[in-house]
């Protein structure tokens, strides 16, 4: 088997499936952003304050919430802290990074930018990233996540960081997601630009949306993985407590 499906209580289908989506995905969007007909439609739903921001943001809130139940989880069954402390950690960034992107509620209710970040913020939101020294380098923290996920990948093999490596199902992802963020780190440094680069640059938010699904499939992975290790856990139940 190419995949370990023990998360997935050995079902390969299941673990190829959710392998081959990012390739689907991608290809798909790619297509609705090179034709006519539709690159209206994909620039619509790809641009701020529209579905693909919205699912993202969705998508890490929930999965930070996840998150923190699967490190409440593993701290009772007696995981050593710095496994239910690395659970902590990402999913306060999840839920970091998912308001991040609703501008802290800002975007949903409209309050007004406060005035000690309306300065000096590059789109005048109440967002961290778009400060000086981060905006414009979101390509960095894509790439710097997609290699995270392929090292915590290969370091899964050694039984000391077995219970948070990412399954093996999730490395094209995070290929995935680097061969969206790497182009355009190029393009940035490079100046150059043809009509491939603009494609991947019109993909931004939707890396992002890679970034925010696999975050919350590394969260719902584990915390199968963790159930499965106890002998518990549902199919519906991400965070792998028991159902009522």
């Amino acid at each position: 088997m190419i995949f370990d499906a023990s998360p997935l209580r050995n079902r390969p289908l299941a673990a190829l499936a959710i392998a081959l989506s990012p390739v689907v995905l991608t290809g798909m969007m790619a297509v609705l952003l090179t034709t006519d007909a539709t690159r209206g439609f994909a620039m619509r739903i790809s641009r701020e304050n529209s579905v693909i921001e919205y699912v993202t943001a969705g998508l890490m809130l929930m999965g930070g919430v996840f998150g923190l139940l699967l490190a409440w989880r593993a701290k009772g069954s007696g995981k050593r802290w710095w496994v239910w402390g690395f659970f902590l950690v990402f999913s306060v960034g999840m839920m970091v990074v998912g308001m991040e992107e609703l501008a802290w509620g800002q975007k949903l209710f409209g309050f007004d930018t406060p005035a000690v970040l309306e300065g000096v913020n590059e789109q005048q939101e109440m967002t961290l990233h778009n400060l000086p020294g981060l905006h414009g380098h979101s390509d960095m923290m894509w790439t710097t996540f997609a290699l995270g996920g392929l090292i915590g990948i290969a370091l899964g093999r050694r039984a000391l960081f077995a219970k948070i490596a990412p399954p093996v199902m999730l490395a094209p992802w995070f290929l995935m997601i680097l061969m969206i963020a790497v182009p355009l780190i190029w393009k940035d440094y490079s100046g150059a630009d043809n009509r491939l680069l603009t494609l991947f640059h019109r993909m931004d938010e939707f890396n992002e949306m890679l970034i925010a699904i696999a975050s919350y499939l590394y969260v719902w992975l584990c915390a199968r993985r963790l159930a499965g290790a106890h002998g518990s856990g549902s199919d519906s139940n991400p965070t792998g407590t028991a159902n009522a």
